[in-house]
């Protein structure tokens, strides 16, 4: 693209041959995408491609003419199907769980052959696919939707002589040309929007086409150029529904070409939103071919005056963009008669035009630009002073509301990005060779980072224990050493060698923060959370600390009350009889029941026993007396790490791919409904060990602060697991790629045993209080044995409890969902597992939101048929539930039962 095209971008033009030409290379993208997909899994898993079908799929599509091709593969779905299936690559799903998730998605490209053949009406496709949750199966750019009959069901999809078997349904359109698209499953994005999607009945599609066509003729009487953009940009309109009548809600998306999602209300903010999702579209196109960004992390860390949240760079640019084609509208409506209040266009303009002047302020002065991007921030900064200069000007009182609103909004956004201006990160050739790495390798991917993808770390991690790295004077060489140093325990030496990486770059959040965790490995605990909270301020000066710390406040002891005869209610997990609780209350570890009700009790009872060197548990604030006591009673050393407050307003500000099951902020106290992460042993180096290598994700001044990755390493022998599982948990317990309950079933031979049963590890009965390598393992079997015959002398109510608890069949979908019923009877019929129940019970509650347990509790039978889930209440179908393996934290379910 030359400079001319590329500024032509920013003003509506029409249809033009650019135009055309970008969302041409935005079909190609598609292509490719395609072509490519099916060439790495014909390398790595050629076994899925054939056990799919899908090369007779694609060898049809490929047959057809390039009109139905282009009809067909640049519809939504096509774009979205190839993301999909290149998530599922990346998480090298093919070969971790390729029969549950990737066989099933190329199965589903039949729908596009199918698509194919009904337009061209040549040829035949019979296929066997998933209807969706409404029982439909679409077939893409075709327009058609056929009844496929139970929702979620495998049904046999046929066309022949451009005829499709089934009872069928067209897809309706607006007058300009875009689909408005309720019918097809796939734009509905498998769940990656929060979004309430619309099934429409006749009368409610007549509402929705007649308004929607209204608003796009308001385009195009008012711009022209740019209504001839949208109606040839745009593929499918998908209605939504607001959560509130007085708030609009509209998306656009990467991965779904020509996709708009809206809601419709109020007119002027249904029609900007048109205009709004439409840029994001041609926006989409252009950076098919230019970044327009060169060097950005990617990283949530910059202010956005339309958010709440900080915003990566890209984002900064696809609203400034988007906004730029809003404020050019909304000076061309006040040039044309039309119904919207003139007042409010005039206003809004005034308020759009101050956020875009504030967002290119930050834009340009953080991000680096391509000579396109250049070319293209220029221009709007360009376009946005006409347009300025243009439009009217609201009252004297409307521009100051506004002024102080924009003001307020950006005074909330105090933490200041890290930057990487005129820091070189070229690699040291030779300390490069030993680890393996290439000469080309530079450490772009940690310097001025939150998150940072340290592939030195992981080198030296896996480099042979004898090891040497040569001096040198670098910030490669200072770096390497320092995670040499920190992997084998030299800790202080590590300490030293990041403070170098800190003085030579110190806006580099990730230095800091491995400079504390060394501080923390030498004892050096409040000068480590010192750090780790204060580093926006440490960056700004440069400065090491010295000697400053950091407490957590806790309250004190408070003598120990008189304790009833009897328990109170509740004491424990209602499983447990009366006279178990009875027995829990008069034993030693009662002050322990009382803190946690009971979670985690049989992992303290190994610590006290010593079958176990340390553990870590969360103490709510109402449960801090009894610890103490308990701590005291039974000689145990203990140390509180962080407070952490689970439900605090930063946690949904962080991208949902840096959180995990653990979903909280630092408290710098123990206050109501925080909770105090504790370390407990029974020797002071059990407890330094333990602490060292501890750390849990907690979110900092609106960032997560992850541990030392090294410390994955340390942390499960400073704990006492087994050398086996913790070797699997350090291959496979990656939240954002794995399962690791679906991997440790895949490792399990024979049945079962419920002494390898960690999915009650949060509650009164983990006698495993880790992630086994399978549900067999003679290791975990072994340990489980000792810990269940000590509580056997100790407490024999208690034991027959977990006992029955750990044999209960559990429903895994994910570490974040799993789930065990009352009443439970498990049927199994060839690949379809039943349970019918009288409840069910989440087994460790994280999200705020889990619609599978409250579909579930809405029924008293489900069905488990490959990755979807179907819920009954009697006969009647309540609903279901189609797994994710394509997103943070993949979904691999299964039913199991511990018999063993």
């Amino acid at each position: 693209m030359n400079a001319e095209t590329t500024a032509s971008f920013v003003t509506p033009a029409g249809w033009t041959p650019a135009n055309q030409a970008v969302f041409t290379a935005r079909y190609y993208h598609t292509l490719v995408g395609i072509r490519e997909l099916r060439r790495r899994l014909g390398e790595l898993a050629p076994r899925c491609l054939a056990e799919s079908g899908f090369e007779t799929y694609f060898e049809m599509v490929a047959g057809a003419s390039g009109e139905v091709q282009r009809r067909v593969l640049g519809h939504p779905s096509a774009g979205f199907w190839v993301d999909v299936g290149w998530n599922l690559l990346t998480r090298r799903a093919a070969e971790r769980f390729p029969r549950m998730h990737v066989v099933p998605h190329l199965r589903e490209f039949a729908r596009f052959a199918a698509g194919a053949a009904l337009l061209s009406g040549e040829g035949g496709v019979t296929a066997t696919v998933r209807a969706d949750h409404a029982g439909r199966v679409s077939l893409p750019g075709a327009g058609v939707s056929v009844e496929g009959g139970q929702p979620y069901a495998r049904v046999e999809l046929r066309v022949d002589g451009g005829e499709v078997a089934g009872k069928s349904h067209r897809v309706p359109r607006l007058a300009a040309g875009p689909e408005l698209n309720w019918l097809d499953g796939d734009l509905r994005l498998g769940g990656r929007t929060p979004y309430s999607f619309a099934d429409l009945d006749a009368a409610q599609a007549r509402h929705w086409r007649q308004v929607l066509d209204g608003h796009l003729d308001t385009v195009m009487a008012a711009r022209p150029e740019l209504g001839e953009e949208l109606a040839r940009g745009v593929a499918a309109i998908v209605p939504i529904l607001s959560p509130d009548p007085a708030l609009h809600v509209s998306g656009s998306f990467r991965e779904a070409p020509g996709m708009i999602a809206l809601s419709l209300g109020e007119p002027l903010a249904t029609v900007e939103a048109l205009v709004h999702e439409y840029g994001h579209q041609k926006l989409y196109a252009v950076l098919v071919l230019d970044p327009m960004i060169v060097g950005d992390s990617g990283e949530a860390v910059h202010y956005s005056p339309w958010r709440p949240d900080p915003r990566p760079l890209s984002g900064l640019l696809q609203a400034t963009f988007t906004f730029v084609q809003v404020l050019d509208f909304c000076l061309a409506l006040l040039d044309v008669p039309n119904e919207l209040d003139r007042a409010a266009v005039v206003e809004r303009a005034y308020q759009v035009g101050r956020q875009v002047e504030i967002g290119l302020e930050v834009l340009t002065g953080r991000a680096a630009f391509s000579p396109a991007g250049e070319v293209l921030v220029t221009t709007m900064i360009k376009r946005l002073d006409e347009i300025r200069d243009a439009l009217p000007r609201p009252p004297i009182q409307v521009r100051d509301r506004i002024d102080a609103a924009c003001a307020a909004h950006r005074a909330r956004h105090t933490r200041r990005p890290p930057v990487k201006t005129g820091i070189s990160a070229e690699g040291d050739p030779e300390t490069l060779a030993r680890l393996g790495l290439p000469p080309n390798w530079t450490a772009d991917a940690v310097l001025g980072r939150w998150y940072a993808g340290d592939s030195l770390l992981d080198a030296v991690r896996a480099a042979p224990a004898d090891l040497t790295l040569p001096p040198g004077d670098s910030l490669v060489a200072d770096l390497a050493a320092a995670h040499l140093a920190y992997v084998r325990g030299d800790y202080r030496a590590a300490a030293d060698l990041y403070a170098a990486c800190v003085r030579r770059i110190p806006r580099t959040p990730y230095f800091w923060q491995c400079y504390a965790f060394a501080l923390r490995h030498l004892g050096r605990r409040d000068e480590a959370l010192y750090v780790l909270t204060h580093i926006p301020t440490l960056m700004e000066t440069g400065d090491l600390p010295t000697g400053q710390t950091s407490h957590i406040t806790l309250p004190d002891p408070i003598p120990e009350p008189v304790v009833a005869d009897e328990p109170p209610p509740g004491f424990t997990d209602p499983m447990v009889s009366p006279s178990a609780a009875r027995e829990l209350w008069s034993s030693r570890y009662r002050d322990f029941t009382e803190a946690t009700g009971g979670a985690q009790l049989p992992t303290l009872i190994a610590v006290a026993c010593g079958l176990k060197p340390s553990m870590d548990v969360w103490i709510p604030a109402e449960g801090w007396q009894a610890f103490l006591r308990v701590v005291h009673d039974l000689d145990l050393l203990h140390y509180v790490d962080a407070c952490f407050d689970r439900n605090s307003p930063q946690i949904a500000q962080v991208p949902p791919d840096q959180l995990t099951t653990t979903r909280a902020a630092l408290s710098a106290a123990l206050l109501p409904g925080t909770e105090a992460h504790v370390f407990l042993a029974r020797d002071p180096a059990a407890l330094d060990r333990v602490v060292g290598a501890g750390w849990y994700p907690l979110i900092i001044d609106g960032v997560v602060v992850n541990k030392h990755r090294a410390d994955h390493d340390k942390f499960g022998d400073a704990l006492g697991y087994p050398s086996c599982c913790q070797d699997f948990f350090r291959h496979r317990n990656n939240w954002n790629d794995d399962n690791t309950y679906y991997a440790a079933l895949l490792n399990t031979e024979g049945v079962p045993s419920p002494l390898c049963n960690p999915f009650l590890r949060h509650t009164a009965f983990g006698l495993v209080p880790y992630m086994p390598c399978s549900y067999s393992c003679p290791a975990t079997v072994e340990y489980a044995a000792r810990l269940r015959d000590r509580i056997a002398t100790e407490l024999p109510g208690y034991l027959t409890a977990m006992d029955h608890a750990l044999r209960k069949t559990v429903l895994c979908v994910s570490e974040l969902r799993m789930y065990w019923f009352d009443g439970e009877q498990v049927n199994r019929h060839g690949d379809q597992v039943e349970i019918r129940y009288d409840g069910v019970e989440s087994l460790y509650r994280v999200e705020a939101e889990d619609p599978l347990h409250g579909l579930l509790s809405t029924g008293d039978r489900c069905v488990l048929d490959g990755e979807v889930l179907r819920v009954h209440r009697g006969n009647a179908y309540v609903g279901g539930y189609r797994t994710r393996g394509d997103r943070h934290g993949p979904e691999c379910p299964f039913v199991i039962s511990f018999s063993g």
